[in-house]
């Protein structure tokens, strides 16, 4: 790699850690134009189109990253990276088989530690045999109301041909989840666990699958699922027997809209004249867009600012009870929030109990100008130990979370196809 090459690209890794990924595509392509073999700049290209959900060329980049990689980088353990991305991006097709047996070449000989994960993964998706899954029986658009708004909404299902069941609906879950007592009663297949981690200690999740699930006037089939025990989310919500969740990755497979204020969830098939209809109502109602990303499998993150500080990247993870707002001690430090952990009450994590203190912020925005969203007085929490997520594990900066309480005033839509969110107040 000639001193050019090298200085270029380590300027578009540093615009990648800085999460300005549109500038990082431009600063990469320039880097290709004068290496087009170089497997580094192919790998950032082909990530990028990944969380900008351009799946087909982000099959492409990784592919071409693999046929140029030096010959170490070929064989395992360094192949880890690109098998898993490469994987990554036939799990988000939906294309198990070949997700399942990447995930068990990334996974290595070495059944411990992360490899240990990689390969329940790899497991999982091939519960699934040459099945696709999610798919979808019903009319155009369902919708469902819900039990519960606050704290988070609740809404009505059935799987397996089950009894109604509780679920809450949450942006910051992966695939549906199931208790894990009900999944074994439902008939559940169940291939494996892996690490789960949320607020709290960390805990193991089951991996599976259930036959059906149906949502209003939906029946959706071959769904994948996680489990966790949920018996301790009813001091949450009050008492209420919740049984499970609805996460990111079924809202991926239509045009959903969370409507806060008329309490209801409506799920949309997406062709071309809803996502039509969407943008006809963009023009004639007071609706904000604003463009996200979709980081690894579930991740929803866009820019936002918090008490005048930023722009940073936020994690839109509706499922933080009752609350607008999380973030690092770093972030909160910034925006000059002080918190006073004398004050320190006990909260519900997803594999135990957290330490938390209530906060407030004076203002919170969503998007830029002219889409960006404002909230004053926002409810917030700080958390004693912060969500793994925010920070920088996920190889760029995440400033904080922001959640439920900041969209309550608005109808959330998720279009995955556009990679934008719509609120309308």
């Amino acid at each position: 790699m000639g001193p050019t090459v090298k200085a270029q690209l380590e300027v578009a890794s540093a615009i990648y850690r800085d999460g300005r990924f549109t500038e990082a595509e431009a600063a990469y392509l320039k880097v290709q134009e004068l290496d087009p073999k170089n497997a580094t700049v192919l790998v950032g290209l082909g990530t990028i189109a990944l969380w900008n959900n351009c799946l087909e060329q982000a099959e492409h980049y990784f592919k071409e990253a693999t046929d140029y990689a030096p010959g170490t980088q070929k064989f395992w353990p360094f192949s880890i990276q690109l098998k898993t991305l490469l994987a990554m991006t036939y799990y988000r097709q939906d294309r198990f088989p070949e997700a399942a047996r990447l995930f068990k070449e990334a996974a290595g000989p070495v059944g411990l530690g992360p490899f240990r994960d990689i390969r329940a993964l790899g497991q999982h998706l091939a519960l699934f045999g040459k099945e696709a899954p999610y798919i979808i029986e019903g009319p155009e658009e369902t919708r469902v109301d819900f039990v519960v708004t606050d704290p988070l909404p609740v809404i009505e299902v059935s799987v397996n041909g089950s009894t109604p069941l509780l679920f809450f609906i949450d942006t910051g879950g992966a695939e549906i989840v199931l208790d894990t007592a009900l999944a074994k009663e439902v008939g559940a297949e169940i291939s494996g666990t892996m690490t789960g981690e949320s607020a709290g200690p960390k805990g193991r999740i089951g991996l599976g699958k259930v036959d059906s699930m149906m949502i209003g006037d939906w029946v959706i089939n071959n769904v994948p699922i996680h489990t966790v025990d949920t018996d301790p989310f009813s001091a949450v919500f009050n008492g209420l027997n919740v049984k499970g969740v609805i996460g990111t990755r079924l809202l991926m497979h239509s045009l959903g809209t969370i409507d806060y204020v008329n309490g209801s969830l409506a799920l949309r098939r997406t062709p071309p004249a809803n996502l039509q209809k969407l943008g006809a109502q963009v023009e004639t109602q007071r609706v904000k867009v604003i463009p996200f990303w979709l980081v690894q499998t579930h991740y929803l993150v866009a820019w936002g600012t918090v008490n005048g500080k930023g722009p940073m990247l936020f994690l839109v993870d509706t499922g933080l009870a009752g609350k607008g707002f999380t973030a690092p001690g770093s972030t909160l430090q910034e925006a000059g929030i002080t918190v006073d952990w004398t004050k320190g009450q006990e909260g519900v994590g997803g594999f135990g109990k957290v330490k938390e203190v209530d906060i407030v912020l004076n203002q919170l925005t969503l998007g830029t100008h002219p889409n960006e969203v404002v909230e004053h007085n926002v409810p917030g929490v700080a958390l004693e130990k912060t969500l793994a997520v925010l920070g920088d594990r996920l190889g760029f900066q995440i400033g904080g979370l922001i959640s439920h309480q900041f969209f309550r005033n608005y109808a959330l839509t998720l279009d995955f196809r556009g990679m934008r969110l719509f609120l309308q107040h």
